[in-house]
C-alpha cells in the first residue's frame, strides 16, 4: 500500500507521489522501439539509406559515393521508406 500524502523519499520531503503522472522517459522509450521495429520492416535498401541519411545525416551525394548508386536513387529509396514507417 502506497500513501499519496507520503513523500517520496526522506531527502526530498517536498516531492510527493505522482501517480497517473505520464513518464517522458517511458514514453520516449517506447517510441524508439516502435521506431526501430518500422525501421527493421524496411526492404534493405530502403533501410541502408534511411539509417545513412535520418540517423548519421550523410547527404545524397555522400550515400550514392557509397553505395554505388545515383543521388536519385538515394532520394527515391528514402522518399519511398518514410511513408512506410509512417504507416
Amino acid at each position: 500500500m502506497l500513501s499519496l500524502d507520503a513523500p517520496m523519499s526522506s531527502d526530498s520531503p517536498s516531492l510527493l507521489h505522482e501517480l497517473g503522472k505520464c513518464d517522458l522517459n517511458l514514453s520516449g522509450a517506447i517510441d524508439r522501439i516502435s521506431l526501430h521495429r518500422a525501421i527493421q520492416t524496411l526492404p534493405a535498401g530502403y533501410k541502408k539509406i534511411f539509417g545513412l541519411h535520418e540517423v548519421h545525416g550523410d547527404q545524397h551525394r555522400e550515400i550514392a559515393e557509397l553505395l554505388h548508386c545515383s543521388i536519385g536513387t538515394s532520394k527515391s529509396q528514402l522518399g519511398r521508406a518514410k511513408p512506410l514507417l509512417r504507416n
